[in-house]
């Protein structure tokens, strides 16, 4: 039988699309430029196989996954013309509403929730993703739920509370089934590079005074940060996760500060950090970053799906701690990403997120 990882996707909006195309993308590309890991163990991209799939908008519901993902409001770049697929984006439970901030939006479908369970268990899915949008806690418990009932591996994209939850991670240790999360963070990403750069600052001695990081984007997820309401556990958990690469409090902010519609999928991010080096002399760092929000999500879900799809082979259970440091703002728990290789028998190759 062929090697293959089933997953299945809950929202499908611009990292989902992102996902579908890039997966089609690298089945025929020569070169295998842009992936973090060629391979994860003995996985492959071409091994991710989607059977599943959820939203709400009547755009995508009932529609082929490979259609659904070029549908409003996605605004991602095109990829490639993804294949047909055979796998028909199905109703779920819209249980937080739609935010008042972004409801222009969203179309919501009059069809029938499906069961959730079934689907996942019918279509024998290996891993449920919740891409689902920020401030759908109910929702992404909803799934999370779904996922421990089939026996499928859980991968919260999102900033609700899962994967660092002590009693999801109890009843998935209990089941014998996996969770990472929470909220993703970019291949490439404000997040990212600035926590790494502190890291760096930190490291060669600098003393750091006051640090910003501030996001504008055309994307949903930009618009939806103006749901002041919504977004604030999302801006926690950014400046939590900044705030980890230094050993000692100080001014910070970060998160997304403004919507700008013709932006579209694009964002950019402003960083500004001030500090002193040798013998008290200050300094100050001005950084800008625009990049694509999809294509910089969907990069490091290639690699934790397929992480994840590793470890249920190692007989692991319950959250991965290392899997989720690897690939998330607020993981169960900051470890090494050396225990990478406890967890799952194997390295990253080159250089890695912290």
């Amino acid at each position: 039988m062929p090697r293959e990882i089933r997953v299945a996707i809950a929202g499908i909006g611009n990292c989902a699309s992102s996902l579908v195309q890039g997966t089609e993308f690298y089945r025929t590309a020569q070169k295998k430029i842009g992936l973090m890991n060629d391979k994860v163990g003995p996985f492959k991209v071409s091994d991710i196989r989607f059977v599943a799939a959820f939203d709400i908008d009547e755009r995508k519901v009932g529609k082929d996954l490979s259609e659904a993902v070029y549908a409003e409001p996605n605004n991602t770049r095109k990829i490639v013309q993804a294949r047909p697929i055979g796998v028909k984006v199905q109703m779920a439970q819209p249980l937080d509403g739609i935010s008042p901030i972004a409801g222009d939006k969203i179309q919501q479908s009059k069809a029938k929730p499906s069961n959730i369970t079934k689907v996942l268990e019918d279509a024998k899915t290996d891993v449920l993703v919740n891409l689902t949008p920020t401030g759908a806690s109910k929702a992404s418990e909803m799934y999370a739920q779904a996922a421990l009932q089939a026996g499928s591996a859980f991968i919260n994209a999102t900033p609700a509370r899962i994967a660092s939850n002590k009693v999801w991670q109890s009843k998935y240790k209990k089941k014998g089934a996996l969770v990472v999360g929470d909220d993703i963070m970019d291949q490439i990403g404000s997040t990212v590079l600035h926590k790494n750069l502190l890291s760096l600052l930190v490291d060669r001695g600098i003393q750091i005074g006051e640090t910003y990081q501030l996001d504008i984007g055309g994307g949903t997820e930009s618009q939806l940060a103006l749901d002041k309401k919504r977004y604030e556990i999302k801006r926690g958990i950014k400046t939590a996760a900044v705030a980890a690469a230094v050993p000692y409090k100080f001014p910070i902010v970060a998160g997304s500060s403004d919507f700008v519609d013709f932006m579209e999928n694009r964002r950019t991010s402003y960083f500004w950090i001030k500090g002193e080096y040798f013998a008290g002399t200050d300094f100050t760092l001005d950084m800008r970053i625009s990049l694509e929000d999809g294509p910089a999500c969907a990069g490091i879900l290639t690699d934790v799906i397929r992480m994840v799809k590793l470890a249920a082979g190692k007989d692991q259970r319950g959250a991965l701690n290392a899997v989720s440091s690897y690939g998330f703002k607020a993981p169960p728990k900051r470890v090494p990403l050396e225990n990478l290789n406890q967890e799952l028998g194997w390295m990253p190759k080159g250089p890695r997120p912290n």
